[in-house]
């Protein structure tokens, strides 16, 4: 009695996250729920998750996240430098968008997305508090059992958080409620509705091997200026969070524009001294406009990231002509 006592007292240590939504939560006269129904029910969830692990049904730790952020999409042009509306990036006869790394190609299948969305992807992934292992089908959110990341025991891990949509709206800089409210949860929907597709080739180079992916499963509880929210991660996503992941400095990107953004975020994944040519880079990042203002829009990013003082040196080399422009940075 006193060892499961010791581990039920652990448990509720380390576990700060939720596992189901509870039918209702209370309303205050207006509506809206004030915070202490929001925050007894956050508790609830959190009493949940303690009781499924006494349960066995799956194994808690606590995570202190940092800017890690999968260094996979940094280096893949799904979120767009664009308002909603604008994309003219061409899509296949599935209305899937496809891409080209060097660990292999791909396509994304959902609605499309921009840097707004990419921001709110940093975001959860800045308030991941649980990381949880057991079988796929014991998750807060049951998961196939066929999954790209398992261990020999057939087991997944998944990061998994519980936050208010004013959690993440602070963290974007967005005034909460009204119309703030509703474009951040039509971010986060959007994000639980796309599927990434990825093939690799195999080591012996005569075929190769897929899967498919989502970045995160969601449930939401809405009131009139308010959401409570689960979020979890897949099995792959909490497996780069943990072990292929680049830092993507918030404070800095907080300081740019959608196309800083864009940049930054892939020259994080880069050497610190490197260099690439602008077209290609503007490819990389999916720069909807024209080259002409791509460029304007790369030298005041420079520009800006050298005030900060993110990068030590910049310059572009080559006419844009005879010798294509090529970027060369140091920080």
């Amino acid at each position: 009695m006193q060892g499961l006592q010791k581990r039920a007292a652990h448990a509720r240590k380390v576990c700060d996250e939720a596992v189901s939504l509870p039918d209702e939560i209370p309303d205050s006269a207006g509506g809206q729920p004030s915070q202490k129904p929001v925050r007894l029910s956050i508790e609830q969830f959190q009493r949940n998750l303690v009781d499924r692990e006494l349960d066995g049904r799956f194994e808690s730790c606590s995570i202190r996240p940092g800017s890690e952020f999968p260094t996979f999409l940094t280096r893949i042009p799904i979120f767009l430098p664009t308002k909603r509306g604008r994309n003219k990036q061409p899509l296949d006869v599935d209305n899937a968008l496809t891409f080209t790394t060097s660990w292999g190609r791909g396509r994304k299948h959902g609605p499309p997305l921009t840097v707004y969305d990419e921001d709110t992807l940093i975001s959860l992934a800045r308030l991941r508090k649980t990381r949880l292992q057991g079988q796929a089908h014991h998750m807060p959110i049951p998961l196939s059992a066929v999954q790209p990341s398992r261990n020999a025991n057939n087991d997944i891990a998944v990061h998994v958080l519980t936050c208010t949509l004013s959690d993440i709206q602070s963290l974007c800089d967005d005034s909460t409620g009204g119309t703030n409210m509703q474009l951040r949860l039509a971010s986060l929907k959007r994000l639980g509705a796309t599927v990434i597709e990825l093939d690799r080739q195999t080591k012996d180079k005569i075929g190769y091997r897929g899967t498919q992916f989502k970045f995160l499963d969601i449930a939401w509880d809405v009131y009139d200026k308010e959401a409570v929210l689960i979020i979890q991660f897949s099995p792959l996503m909490a497996a780069w969070f943990e072990h292929e992941y680049t830092f993507v400095d918030w404070t800095v990107r907080r300081e740019l524009s959608d196309t800083g953004k864009a940049l930054h975020r892939f020259l994080c994944s880069q050497p610190k001294h490197y260099s690439i040519h602008a077209v290609k880079l503007q490819q990389t990042i999916g720069y909807q406009r024209s080259y002409k203002y791509f460029m304007n829009d790369l030298r005041a990013t420079l520009n800006r990231l050298a005030e900060i003082g993110w990068l030590e040196h910049w310059e572009i080399n080559g006419t844009g002509r005879k010798q294509p422009h090529k970027l060369v940075i140091s920080r």
